[in-house]
């Protein structure tokens, strides 16, 4: 191998301490070459296997007086001048020529079985992998049906963990149609809008998302109501949620609906019927900031006058005489 380390370097490089145990390289090694090897992490990880084999190579071939030594050259380097001028080393007594010569040939020996067994090691992780991947793949496409019949489910609990169980992964196209499906076919609760808005759409399917529940706005509780005007306000479907959420019983929901409208015409006849016939100054008062950039139809004088004398809340009569006022009415 090409690639050449120190091997103080080496310990850092598989993530261990230094002068870590072999067992504690071998498994470091393993983890590694899992997830850089070129054949499950592609060729772009080339180097960078290439690398955290050269350092595992080096360990497994040093020897513990290399590694000892390289320990203490490393440390020496940071203590430099911190000794006593008065200490020294005792040299250790050498040892016969032949019992170095055999117990180098027996660590020699040693470390090609253990670097053998540590292929075969690596050769059959790396093959389940390959089993895994290929059956995951098959358990995708069960999955997918499974996921469908379970968005059909009678019982709101299956749903839900349907819904879960897409958390993170693209919406495929025989899914999404269960999707909405199960909006036409069931009331959304709150469970079942918190789990769909978190999922990953296309923007596409968010339009189609969008106008699902906005169909169903009669239906949806007020936080889940409000929750899907703040998830479609940046949508292109945007009005046509709010136009759709301007029938909603709560007031919140209407005060809310009708801040976000930026169309330069009004709401249509019923609904700012309906609307103006409320009390609530959290949906006059946004509605009357409305109609004061509008022209205000001529069957709506007399309630925006009697608004202007007679509501009890001063924002209301304020935004009201001001119409009176900006558009003479009479």
């Amino acid at each position: 191998m090409s690639v050449v380390i120190e091997l103080t370097d080496c310990f850092e490089i598989l993530g261990v301490q230094p002068g870590a145990h072999l067992r504690e390289i071998r498994s470091a090694f393993r983890r590694l070459a899992l997830s850089c090897h070129p054949d499950i992490a592609g060729p772009q990880k080339a180097k960078q296997f290439e690398t955290i084999a050269a350092a595992y190579a080096q360990l497994k071939s040093a020897t513990p007086a290399q590694i000892s030594e390289s320990l203490k050259k490393k440390k020496s380097h940071g203590d430099a001048g911190k000794g006593s001028p008065f200490s020294w080393k005792k040299t250790p007594p050498r040892r016969p020529k032949n019992d170095r010569r055999e117990e180098a040939e027996r660590e020699s020996s040693k470390r090609v079985q253990d670097l053998l067994l540590e292929k075969a090691l690596v050769e059959a992780e790396l093959s389940m992998a390959r089993i895994l991947e290929k059956a995951t793949r098959k358990d995708e496409k069960r999955t997918v049906s499974s996921l469908s019949k379970r968005l059909l489910s009678t019982h709101p609990g299956v749903r839900v963990l349907a819904l879960g169980a897409l958390a993170g992964r693209p919406v495929e196209k025989n899914v999404f149609s269960s999707l909405i499906e199960m909006l036409r076919m069931w009331s959304p609760d709150d469970d079942t809008v918190e789990h769909l808005l978190l999922l990953d759409f296309s923007e596409e399917q968010k339009g189609d998302i969008a106008a699902a529940l906005s169909a169903r706005s009669l239906l949806l509780s007020e936080a889940s109501a409000l929750a899907l005007l703040r998830w479609a306000s940046i949508l292109p479907v945007k009005m046509s949620v709010v136009r759709k959420l301007l029938s909603h019983p709560s007031p919140r929901v209407l005060s809310q609906a009708l801040s976000r409208w930026s169309e330069k015409s009004l709401p249509d006849d019923l609904t700012l019927i309906r609307l103006l016939k409320r009390e609530e100054d959290e949906v006059l008062a946004p509605l009357l900031r409305i109609l004061k950039d509008r022209k205000v139809p001529v069957w709506a004088y007399g309630r925006v006058k009697m608004l202007a004398e007679n509501h009890v809340s001063s924002a209301v009569r304020v935004w009201a005489q001001s119409i009176v006022r900006a558009q003479n009415l009479v």
